[in-house]
């Protein structure tokens, strides 16, 4: 079961404090961190031991492996812990293995800026402590950038960084310990731990649950306040589901089992208030796992090829939201890294085989340059283009039993293509791939042009130098975020897109929108949680209505990392410890609501804005219904059956009954009536 930790600290008066130890880790009350890591081939292996310890009766041990690769690679052990009072030194007991590699440790303050502190390297074996003045020389970046900690301070991991390569080995950790100013009261950890993984919970009879955990860092015992309130995806309050005052220890932490008093289907948010400061855990609560099926238009972007997420459970959250495809590379930078010679991660091959295991259909991209060749930019010469067109034939032929569709680069039009972007010279390089691919496997769908934006200028340059046909499907990346989809002109770009397509290739082509999104950070550009759900939901839909737009990926489907402040951090569906955001909820209702649907007709396509939308399929039809301005109101006739309503959260309510049709209000927040046999009327009210 995984534990979902967040820590918080009191604010402290302005009295001055005497330094106290606050232990974060001691390892005797389980392994208490999260693991995370970037460019690593496979997870490290993290486990409990009470053979060795540096103190008490536990210690973690690390098996890790670092293998000869450019760029980033570290090991990342997550146990978040904030601070309001000055910190000044951070300790870490460590059994050494010899290797040289350098433990760091990470801090984040509260403009977003983060603070990494070297700790040292493990070039000795048996236990050392290792030490730093929280007070002395740091790397900084992102947030105010002033390398300053401006409180208050969370400490949030510590970092095994491969500065040996390649290496593997073991190391030990114990007694993690910051020397802070404060009382008892200033340093208090709150837990919460699902009664199921990750907290995600599907059908009515698993109600949400979980135990909250409180404890304090310092020896000395705290007296604290506690409300624990539950409240919906729009973070507005519904209940309290604990309160009272509790006095806890290190020794004496507190614990309490809590069903959350719920009612109905959705995201929902536990609110822990200790001593005036909150935190807040997301839990999901579900009618179904979501069906997939061979023709489903849903996808989402993932990156197992930069060694992220975990195997399988990754894989299954895609799978149960309702994505029938994820989108993802396999870099030919990292499966040529000797000339001429090509071996694939073992990483890659685990996630291309595990995804198609659980019915997923996985979309490649071929992509970036190689430094063998071309001077390390994009190719443009024959010697680069016949090199890529070999990392095609051995990426294809090794995975074309699992794989059957393949996107040439990503965002040519951009900086992606180096030294810049070139339409003729990507042009020349989709006829070789394109027909390498199809050597390879003759039934593969080759997808094209992939342009950041629907970058009509340079996806008219690359079909004019063309020569013979070389993609099967167009993909474009429509991102238009803070700004709804009706707003901004979405439905007549793709239009436009599709009369170039056949003004200047002479024929229709297929459209798969690759990447699209609505980010959550703070800041502009920013949406919250609850509108990110709503908007996606409505991109989908009126992308859906369009008869040549065949796949919807959504980027991305995790965040990609915790600075609040940063889009690039904030686009995913779910969140980077793997809990579940709004439109993981939103998605799974529109996926079941769709399940086997094709488009049939508009009945209101923003007429005093609002939107209405029927699809039918062999198990009957459904009218997906909104408003683009906020609220209005929709009287819907039919015949036959007994129509129900079912929300954005997949919750039910039955609207038939003597009369044959209903006058609904409806939001911004798309709902979608269904158990109709036909309708008869759908019409816009005052």
């Amino acid at each position: 079961m995984k534990l979902l930790t967040v820590a918080m600290t009191m604010l402290t008066s302005s009295l001055s404090f005497a330094q106290v130890p606050v232990v974060l880790l001691d390892f005797e009350r389980g392994v208490q961190v999260r693991q995370g890591s970037f460019g690593l081939p496979r997870p490290a292996q993290v486990t409990l031991s009470r053979r060795d310890p540096f103190k008490g009766k536990g210690s973690l041990w690390v098996t890790y492996t670092f293998e000869r690769i450019e760029g980033l690679q570290y090991l990342e052990l997550i146990r978040p812990f904030t601070f309001s009072a000055p910190i000044r030194r951070l300790s870490l007991a460590v059994r050494g293995d010899g290797s040289g590699q350098t433990f760091r440790a990470r801090f984040v303050d509260r403009t977003g800026e983060w603070h990494q502190f070297d700790l040292g390297p493990v070039s000795f074996t048996g236990w050392r402590v290792l030490a730093a003045d929280l007070d002395g020389p740091r790397g900084y970046w992102d947030g105010d950038k002033n390398g300053i900690l401006d409180y208050p301070v969370t400490f949030y991991s510590i970092v095994l960084d491969s500065t040996v390569r390649p290496g593997k080995g073991t190391v030990g950790l114990d007694d993690l310990v910051i020397e802070a100013e404060g009382r008892a009261e200033d340093f208090v950890n709150v837990d919460f731990e699902p009664r199921k993984p990750l907290g995600y919970f599907f059908g009515k009879d698993q109600r949400p649950s979980g135990v909250v955990h409180i404890t304090t860092g310092t020896r000395a015992a705290a007296l604290v306040s506690l409300t624990v309130r539950l409240l919906n995806y729009k973070r507005e309050p519904i209940a309290d589901v604990f309160k009272g005052d509790l006095k806890v220890s290190y020794a004496s932490p507190w614990s309490r089992s809590l069903s959350l008093p719920l009612t109905r289907f959705g995201a929902w948010i536990l609110e822990a208030e200790i001593n005036a400061v909150k935190r807040q855990f997301s839990v999901a609560w579900l009618a179904h796992r979501a069906p997939i099926w061979n023709e489903s238009p849903f996808g989402v972007v993932t990156h197992f090829a930069q060694f992220k997420h975990q195997l399988p459970i990754t894989c299954e959250l895609v799978r149960n939201m309702g994505a029938g495809w994820i989108r993802d590379e396999l870099y030919w930078s990292e499966v040529e890294k000797e000339k001429g010679i090509f071996t694939f991660p073992d990483y890659y091959d685990r996630y291309v085989t595990e995804a198609h295991r659980l019915g997923l259909h996985p979309m490649i991209i071929l992509n970036y340059a190689n430094r063998h060749y071309d001077d390390g930019h994009a190719p443009g010469t024959d010697d680069g283009r016949a090199a890529f067109a070999r990392y095609v034939r051995e990426v294809v032929g090794r995975y074309a039993k699992v794989c059957t569709a393949w996107e040439v680069w990503n965002e040519p039009n951009i900086g992606f293509w180096q030294p810049k972007p070139n339409p003729q010279d990507y042009a020349r390089l989709l006829e070789i791939a394109y027909h390498t691919i199809k050597e390879a496997d003759p039934q593969a769908t080759v997808v094209a042009m992939c342009t950041a934006g629907t970058d009509l200028g340079f996806i008219e340059s690359v079909l004019k130098s063309l020569t013979r046909r070389s993609f099967d499907v167009v993909s474009v990346h429509p991102y238009r975020y803070p700004q709804p989809p009706e707003a901004s002109g979405f439905l007549n770009e793709l239009k436009n897109l599709r009369d170039l397509i056949v003004r200047t290739a002479g024929e229709p082509v297929r459209v798969w929108l690759t990447e699209f999104g609505y980010p959550t950070h703070r800041g502009p550009g920013g949406v919250s949680e609850d509108r990110s759900a709503v908007l996606l939901t409505r991109t989908c839909l009126l992308a859906l209505t369009l008869p040549f737009v065949e796949r919807l990926f959504i980027y991305d489907f995790q965040d990609d990392g915790d600075n609040p402040e940063y889009n690039e951090h904030n686009f995913g569906m779910i969140r980077l410890d793997g809990t579940p955001k709004v439109a993981y909820c939103a998605h799974n209702t529109m996926a079941q609501m769709l399940f086997q649907k094709k488009f049939r007709k508009w009945w209101l396509s923003g007429h005093k804005g609002l939107y209405a939308c029927e699809f039918s399929g062999s198990e009957g039809s459904v009218l997906a219904m909104w408003a683009a301005d906020g609220n209005g109101r929709i009287r819907v006739g039919w015949i036959g059956g007994n129509p129900t309503l079912t929300d954005l959260m997949g919750n039910d309510r039955r609207v038939g009954g003597d009369r044959s049709f209903r006058d609904l209000e409806v939001t911004e927040e798309p709902v979608f009536f269904w158990g109709y046999r036909a309708l008869t009327l759908v019409r816009a009210l005052d």
